[in-house]
Formats: structure tokens, sequence, C-alpha cells
């Protein structure tokens, strides 16, 4: 009887410290209801105990028989709450393979953390030196202009005074040299566009894309009628917060290609629309022309990239670099489609409603060459 007592005695202080533990842990612990379900389990034994020194006394076979009942279908619930826990118990590393894998981690992270480190100055170093090329090509640039006036001016010169001395050859040499100067100075005023966007303060202003729009179609009104292009618009265009002196800059490169690269025989159709798309403006600017190959969507926007020569279409290939430093200064995207070549394309461009303020960090400033 004593022996009986002092087992029951521990199987009630074994569920006890089970409950306790499950309440001070149970955000810790994922299987709190098989704990539970033992706790419950051992209680019963310790009363099954009790009950077989009580019935020494007192008969009550009856209330031992339903103790024992019940036990039987806690101790059935609890093994069925611990059978799915087994494997994972089993798969529970020991405390020497846990500190492995935290020295292991340690590593890791202190590798990643060198890594992030040689990728941040490595991007840092990047651009400056973009910062410093872009600087060097619009003092390059900015410095060719006086020799190559002197070079037009000199053979407009020739040609005024001695065309009349000069044979056919001379006279065609002479325009070949007007030719590659006019084609310089535009190489280089696109050099100095190219350089520019960004360069200065930037100025997000709320206004109506109508006017950039038009100061793009006035700008390129000769060019269209030589052309004979058809520029479509849409009507009820919205306001928004842009650097509109840029934007003007992006329609006017734009329409320009899309007028410039049609399919001959064809009137050039360009077709210029915008829609709201969540936190950003869409804008879509689509032709009828040559279109592009669909492996060279991407590249056509790298500077000097040309899909054509100077012969077959005019231009230097700096157009479209210069549209995507546009948009990415105002922190959107760019990009284009095309079914394939002689399907027409399409520009689609995304920018923000809210541009962010780009940061202008110093840039070394590299004297002027005279």
């Amino acid at each position: 009887m004593i022996s009986d007592l002092i087992i029951a005695l521990a199987y009630f202080m074994i569920p006890i410290s089970l409950l306790y533990l499950v309440r001070r842990a149970r955000a810790k612990l994922s299987f709190n209801w098989a704990i539970v379900l033992f706790a419950a389990f051992i209680i019963l034994c310790g009363t099954g105990h009790l009950l077989d020194i009580l019935v020494i006394w007192k008969p009550l076979y009856w209330l031992q028989g339903w103790e024992r009942a019940l036990t039987a279908l806690v101790s059935l619930a609890t093994a069925i709450a611990i059978l799915p826990l087994v494997p994972k118990l089993l798969s529970m590393r020991s405390p020497q393979e846990l500190e492995a894998a935290n020295q292991r981690l340690r590593e890791e992270i202190k590798l990643r953390e060198g890594a992030e480190n040689d990728l941040h100055r490595s991007l840092s170093e990047l651009k400056r030196a973009v910062q410093e090329l872009e600087q060097f090509a619009y003092i390059t640039s900015h410095d060719l202009q006086a020799p190559l006036r002197n070079v037009s001016g000199f053979s407009q010169l020739l040609m005024r005074r001695y065309k009349d001395k000069l044979d056919g050859d001379g006279v065609e040499f002479l325009d070949f040299i007007d030719k590659g100067v006019r084609q310089m100075q535009t190489l280089i005023n696109d050099l100095l566009s190219l350089s520019r966007v960004g360069r200065g303060e930037a100025t997000f202003t709320v206004g109506p894309l109508k006017a950039p729009i038009d100061r793009a179609l006035a700008a390129l009104d000769p060019v269209i009628r030589s052309r004979e292009a058809v520029v479509k618009v849409d009507e009820g265009l919205p306001s928004i917060k842009a650097d509109h002196s840029l934007l003007a800059q992006l329609f006017q490169n734009l329409i320009d290609n899309a007028t410039k690269f049609h399919k001959p025989g064809v009137v050039p159709e360009v077709h210029v629309s915008i829609w709201p798309e969540g936190s950003q403006w869409h804008l879509l600017v689509k032709d009828n022309g040559i279109g592009v190959p669909k492996d060279q969507l991407e590249t056509i926007f790298a500077v000097f990239r040309r899909l054509h020569s100077a012969d077959d279409y005019e231009g230097t290939g700096i157009g479209l670099a210069i549209c995507r430093k546009i948009v990415r200064h105002h922190g959107g995207e760019i990009w284009a489609e095309s079914p394939g070549v002689g399907e027409g394309t399409e520009f689609h461009v995304r920018l923000p409603r809210e541009p962010i303020m780009p940061t202008s960090p110093s840039v070394p400033r590299l004297a002027a060459v005279h």
C-alpha cells in the first residue's frame, strides 16, 4: 500500500512538471497537445494506483472500471499524437552538430559580408569611373567644336574662292570634307546631350505632358514634313511630374527614330499614347517602320549601336542611349518590342508618378585641354 502511494505521488508530480513546462515554453514548443495528453495519461495512471488502494476498504469496482477505460482512451490518444513526432525527434541534431552548423553559418555570414563590402566598393569605383568618363566626354566634345568650326569655315572658304579653279575631283573632295564635318558636329552634339543628362540639378515639376510633346513635334516639323510622316498623339494627355525639358528631348528622339526607320514606299505612321499603371505612367511610341530583330531589342540602347549603315539611315547611334539615360534619370525603365523585321516597333516607357530626386555626388573636375 505504501509503495502504491509513493508511485501515485510520482505519477502526479511528473504531469505537474510537464504542464509547467508547457505553460512556460508554449511559444517554443510545436507539440504542446502531445505533452498535455501524456500528462493526462500519467495522472490517470496515478489515479488508478489510488483506486487500487481504495478498493481494499471499499469495493468501488465500477469506478475503477470507468477510470481504466478512460486511461485506455487517453493512452490511445497519446500514442496517436506522439507517433508523428517520432521522425521529427529522430531528425533533431545533437548539440555538437548544432554548434558545427552555427560555426559554418558564422563563416558564411563573414564571407558574405566581405563579398558585400567588395561589391559596394566596386560599385562606388564604377560609378566614379562613369562620372569621370561623362565629364571627360563633355569636355572633349566641347573642345572639339573649335577645330571643327575651323575646318568647316576654311573648307567653305575654299569652295567659294577657288571653286572655279578646282577640277571635279577637288570639288568632290571638299564636299566630302563638309559632309564629314557636319557628321562630326552631329556626333559631338549628341555626345554633349548624352553627357548633360543628369548633370545639373533635377527639376521635377508637375505640368501637362502635351507641352514637351508639342516642343518635340515643333523641333521635328521640317523632318516630319520631309519624310511625309503622320504623327498621332492621344487626346486628353494628363499632367505628370517630371523634368519636362528632358521629356521633350525623349519624345524628340523617339519620334525622330520612328519616322526615320520607315519602309520604302510606306507612309511613316507614329502613335503616341500614355495611360496610368499603378504608381507609374506607361508611355508608348508605336510606329509602322522596318522593325527590329528580336535579338537586338536590348542592344539598340547602347551608345553608338547601329543596326544599319549611315548611308542607309543617317544618325550617330546615340539617340536611344540618351532616351535610356533620361528615363533612368527619372527612376523609370524603357524597352522596345517588335514582332520582327518589317513589322514596326513599339517603345515602352514607364515613369514613376512620384520620381525620386537623384543624388548628385561630387565628381572630380577634369581640366580642359586647350
